[in-house]
């Protein structure tokens, strides 16, 4: 599961873009195999998951605060 965090200037757009270079470019893991979650009210990730990079809707998921959501005692709950 990929986060953003940064201390750059840079948010979403650029972060989801960084990320898929890497893992298809870099590691050079297969397009067709990933599938994205994105929390269910974040329209601009989902957007920039399907209009820029290209992942199929199909294989975008919108979930809730229970499947998608790491809180900040993540470590110690598991």
């Amino acid at each position: 599961m990929l986060g953003n965090f940064s201390f750059g200037d840079y948010f979403k757009d650029k972060a989801i873009a960084l990320a898929w270079e890497f893992l298809t470019k870099e590691l050079k893991l297969p397009k067709e195999r990933f599938w994205v979650s994105v929390y269910r009210e974040d329209t601009e990730s989902f957007s920039i998951w399907k209009d820029k990079i290209g992942v199929a809707e199909e294989r975008i998921l919108k979930l809730g605060p229970k499947e998608n959501f790491w809180p900040a005692n993540a470590p110690e709950e598991g």
